[in-house]
């Protein structure tokens, strides 16, 4: 288990340093602070265990806090228009800037971001590499104090520079340079009137009289400032709970980072997979209802041909069944065994030509007169002379021909 470190880069020059571990951090005493060579003499005489869980807080005056607004609440895309979003807003030359932008915004449209001067941040960063140091965290002090409630202002000095952090909202505020003609509440005093929307109240955390010049309309109050101990577990909470904007991706960030990717391949590997296999179950339906409907196509055009008397197919089997029992009453003897010397010569010639098709069936004075088509003219001839051959009937050829390339053939067939 890695020591834990908090680092608080107190100047721009990021020259000096005030450093404590949170395990011992309750004493009142001012802590350790010096420059890097110090920093670096005190963590050989503490024997850390390394990796070190290392959390660096940058002063106000080399950061900026604001919301910028973005339209929408995808991050990709406030990313890009981020640039063009930033030139309306900050004075400042934008490429001595790194930007952080939040991972989602506080309401859509709304986008906290984080501006550091990008030279600071590259010493630190270097300075912290040469003692073998990375930190998890690189954030701005004012991020991790406690946020104002709606409608007020909240006023902090911090206790190494006096620098001035002016909280005006969740991740938006204000830095003011100490001054000695002007305490916190003189120099705030002579903003408020030019801020809009003003606060409803100001809180300053720092003993303070109200000015006479005090805006009215305005609440004004002051408490004591906290002690070392209460400066600690104010930055150690804030962070923890502030979801502060960090200007370095930490190890642990990038993992989870390449672990989302990666399930996000996985995810979208599956879902390609999904899909396909969705596409071709439904070319295998769409396949199967084709069929389905070419077969029940055919059974259509052999049910009207075998009964062209009826003219609306309702039940096929039902329907067949009761004109068999009406033939079977009415002429039994010759009408059934002529149906069966033609299906038995049918079924014989139907593997010869697919296109072999019954066109209608009629049966009348004893005769069954079947009519035939065919691709094959040939294959109706072999199925006339089957019947010729094999059948119990008088079997005869009424007419034949082919006519735009379609063979057809009318049989009669009186059984004996």
């Amino acid at each position: 288990m890695s020591d834990r470190l908090f680092l608080f880069v107190t100047n721009r020059e990021a020259t000096e340093l005030h450093w404590w571990q949170p395990e011992h951090s309750a004493q009142t005493a001012s802590p350790a602070h010096g420059d890097w060579t110090a920093f670096a003499d005190w963590q050989a005489k503490a024997n850390l265990r390394r990796p070190v869980t290392l959390s660096v807080l940058l002063p106000d005056s080399v950061c900026s806090r604001l919301i910028v607004p973005i339209p929408g609440t995808r991050r990709e895309k406030a990313l890009q228009a981020l640039p063009f979003a930033l030139e309306d807003l900050v004075a400042d030359d934008l490429s001595q800037l790194y930007p952080v932008l939040a991972e989602r915004p506080l309401s859509p449209g709304r986008w906290p971001v984080l501006l550091v001067d990008a030279d600071v941040r590259a010493r630190v960063l270097d300075a912290l590499k040469d003692q073998g140091l990375v930190p998890q965290h690189l954030v701005a002090m004012a991020d991790t104090l406690p946020q104002p409630k709606a409608g007020a202002f909240s006023v902090w000095v911090d206790p190494v520079q006096e620098h001035i952090s002016v909280l005006t909202g969740s991740h938006e505020g204000m830095a003011l340079a100490p001054s000695p003609a002007h305490n916190a509440a003189e120099q705030l005093a002579e903003w408020l009137p030019r801020m809009a929307p003003a606060p409803k109240r100001v809180e300053f955390h720092v003993p303070l009289e109200r000015p006479a010049h005090w805006p009215e309309g305005i609440e004004f109050t002051a408490q004591a400032a906290p002690d070392w101990a209460q400066w600690h577990q104010l930055w150690q909470a804030g962070l923890e709970q502030n979801r502060a904007l960090s200007a370095i991706t930490s190890a642990k960030a990038v993992n989870d980072q390449q672990w989302q990717r990666r399930w996000w391949q996985v995810a979208a590997a599956a879902g390609v997979v999904l899909v396909l296999l969705l596409v071709a179950q439904g070319i295998k339906t769409a396949q199967m209802n084709h069929q389905a409907q070419r077969l029940q196509t055919q059974i259509t055009q052999n049910f009207h041909a075998a009964l062209p008397q009826v003219t609306r197919m309702v039940n096929v089997r039902v329907q067949l069944q009761q004109a068999l029992d009406q033939r079977a009453g009415a002429h039994e003897d010759a009408f059934m065994p002529a149906l069966a010397a033609f299906g038995s010569a049918y079924q014989v010639a139907k593997p010869l030509d697919a296109q072999l098709a019954i066109k209608s069936i009629r049966f009348g004075e004893q005769q069954l007169t079947v009519e035939l088509t065919a691709q094959k003219y040939a294959v109706l001839q072999q199925l006339l002379e089957h019947l010729k051959k094999n059948a119990p009937a008088d079997v005869k050829q009424i007419d034949a021909g082919v006519d735009a390339g379609v063979a057809h053939m009318r049989i009669g067939i009186k059984a004996l």
